[in-house]
């Protein structure tokens, strides 16, 4: 979708301007947030388009202005009407130098996939401060006419496919305003005021009158990766289940091999569970332990570094499993690395819609205990990483990819599932709306916690 929306918004450059510009209730509403953050904020404007109004009455207000946009074109305009910084950038794979007190995205959340643009409003909550505010201006699902709309129910989410817009023919995706407040608190924010909904007429004879929704969230949760959020507050015990093909030949992720990379292949390191690390993960000299990780059969300080692949779902005692953790590491440069899924994994998705039985539990409420217990324990040093990842199913028609990928997503949880030629079928009906287009990934998004001993004390 990106090389799409890069050409479409390239070809219509100042005539976006000349249809949206004007839009009364957005510029007032842009003028009470840039006067409700603090003077002189970092702001950045997600999908900046032509710099107005957005970016012209932020820098206008005296605020520090950064913008970017897929379209070259865009940006160009941008440069040449509105001080500050802009740049050609996908968000989806922008990374900020530093943090910001502010970032907007009117008008740039539609043609992305469901995982992506829920993932999306968690990337914004990574670039914020704490404190900080994040403003979206949406069109709600709500509004749209039934007949024209195809529902995703795996994400709750309504499309129009080759939908006509502005000469042109785009798929476009669609929340309804009460899910696009949920995806804010699951990110980490709190609605600050009232959303502002409104019909808004483009300056275009080609175009309908459209329902824009306005929203403005406080960041409350320092970190949003460990979310969704509010967290549950304990998890049911789940029966352990053997996971075939975790980690094989179908997974891409070059986050994960930079991890891998980083770690090291060496006697000193401790591969906790079977090894799911086969194919082009494998290694060769670390060790590997398929054992209850509440009692390592290892005497205190052997290792160096513990890697912990998707193992700690079916804890019964999480104290107890980083106590024997944190005991088996030791030597010049201990290191910890725990790595679970990610907020919106996609795999997970659509394997509960289907299958309605969690084959994990709350990535979240997991991550968190594993850092608190990782910090009472002396490992207090720690950082959060996001590791992007997929699988890839390159068949040549769209009935063998949905056929390969409900056949191996099934494997990974359900493989022993009394009904699983039945989740299976449910499967492929929802891969055939992923797969559309010639896309075949399934996201697999994870997060990795790595963990030091603590600043103020040795191991």
């Amino acid at each position: 979708m990106t090389a799409q929306a890069e050409s479409l918004f390239n070809s219509l450059g100042a005539h976006y301007e000349a249809a949206f510009g004007m839009d009364r209730e957005l510029q007032s509403f842009i003028r009470l947030v840039a006067k409700t953050i603090p003077p002189r904020s970092r702001t950045l404007d997600v999908g900046c388009g032509t710099g107005k109004p957005v970016s012209e009455i932020l820098a206008s207000a005296g605020h520090e202005v950064h913008g970017i946009d897929i379209s070259e074109e865009m940006v160009k305009i941008t440069k040449s009407q509105v001080p500050g910084e802009f740049q050609v950038g996908d968000m989806k794979t922008y990374q900020p130098s530093t943090l910001f007190d502010a970032v907007f995205a009117i008008r740039s959340l539609f043609q992305m996939s469901a995982c992506d643009m829920c993932s999306m409003v968690m990337r914004f909550s990574q670039w914020i401060k704490v404190g900080g505010y994040v403003v979206l201006g949406v069109t709600p699902s709500t509004s749209l006419a039934p007949k024209n709309t195809t529902y995703d129910p795996t994400w709750d989410c309504t499309w129009m496919l080759d939908k006509l817009w502005m000469g042109n023919h785009v798929d476009d995706l669609f929340l309804s305003e009460e899910r696009w407040c949920q995806l804010l608190r699951e990110s980490g924010f709190i609605v600050e005021i009232e959303p502002v909904s409104y019909l808004f007429s483009p300056a275009s004879q080609e175009h309908a009158p459209e329902a824009h929704y306005i929203v403005l969230a406080k960041k409350v949760e320092p970190e949003p990766l460990l979310g969704p959020y509010p967290l549950p507050r304990c998890l049911k015990p789940l029966e352990f289940q053997d996971r075939e093909d975790f980690f094989a030949d179908r997974l891409v992720s070059k986050d994960l091999e930079k991890l891998v990379e980083d770690i090291g292949d060496s006697p000193d390191i401790l591969c906790i569970g079977k090894d799911l690390l086969n194919g082009h993960f494998q290694r060769r000299k670390s060790r590997f332990v398929d054992h209850p990780i509440e009692d390592l059969p290892f005497a205190p300080r052997t290792f160096q570094t513990v890697l912990a692949l998707w193992q700690m779902d079916y804890v019964l005692n999480m104290e107890r499993t980083i106590q024997e953790i944190t005991r088996v590491v030791g030597g010049p440069s201990p290191k910890i690395v725990i790595v679970q899924g990610g907020p919106y994994n996609e795999v997970v998705k659509l394997l509960t819609s289907v299958a309605r039985s969690l084959p994990v539990g709350h990535q979240g409420h997991i991550l968190h205990s594993t850092r608190r217990y990782l910090t009472k324990y002396g490992f207090g040093n720690i950082t959060v990483h996001r590791i992007d990842a997929s699988y890839e199913f390159q068949e040549a028609s769209l009935p063998e990819r949905c056929a390969a990928a409900a056949d191996f997503l099934t494997g990974i949880w359900h493989r022993q599932h009394p009904q699983r030629e039945k989740i299976k079928e449910a499967l492929v009906e929802r891969l055939k709306l992923l797969f559309r287009a010639d896309a075949h990934s399934v996201s697999h998004g994870m997060v990795a916690i790595v963990a030091r001993p603590s600043l103020d004390q040795g191991n």
